[in-house]
């Protein structure tokens, strides 16, 4: 393994979260208590806790670098981009991420991940943020825009852009 950087969470996505646990424990409880032994009270709690346990195990939790391939590793997936597919690797603004929408994706939940779809350019994009700062754009020979937040970006860029040096060239 050559680098490793973890992803950090900011507040407002912590806040967030926290806030969506109550609500979600809430309403399983207004549930419980208005249906008592009914399905539907049931029914909600365990579609309720089966999301919030998915969107869980997708979590990203940190970007590896290894000789030939960048890997988002998230808690039960790991999404491997080879480094000689990597065509742009640079830091964008935050207002290039204005616009994204959420096809199979979480908004907010422990982060920004899954797959978006970018309005202003009508693309899908895949999503790794655990911060709303910090953004790296990855763009492969495929055409597929990945999206990572990384505070040592810089680092990530450089370290990317001498491993893709090191190795031979595409033919």
């Amino acid at each position: 393994m050559k680098r490793s950087y973890k992803f950090h969470t900011d507040r407002f996505v912590m806040i967030f979260s926290v806030i969506i646990i109550l609500v979600g424990v809430l309403g399983v409880w207004v549930l419980y208590e208005l249906y008592t032994g009914g399905y539907v009270s049931a029914w909600f709690s365990s579609v309720i806790i089966a999301i919030a346990l998915l969107m869980l195990l997708s979590v990203p939790r940190r970007i590896v670098l290894l000789d030939n391939t960048l890997e988002v590793q998230c808690i039960s997936d790991i999404t491997e981009i080879p480094l000689d597919e990597i065509e742009h690797i640079r830091t964008i603004p935050r207002s290039k991420m204005r616009w994204m929408l959420p096809i199979i994706g979480v908004m907010g939940f422990f982060g920004y991940y899954g797959r978006f779809l970018d309005v202003r350019r009508w693309r899908t994009v895949h999503l790794y943020l655990s911060e709303w700062n910090n953004f790296v754009e990855i763009v492969t020979i495929h055409g597929s825009h990945y999206y990572l937040s990384c505070r040592e970006a810089e680092e990530l860029i450089t370290t990317v852009k001498e491993l893709q040096a090191r190795q031979p060239s595409r033919q």
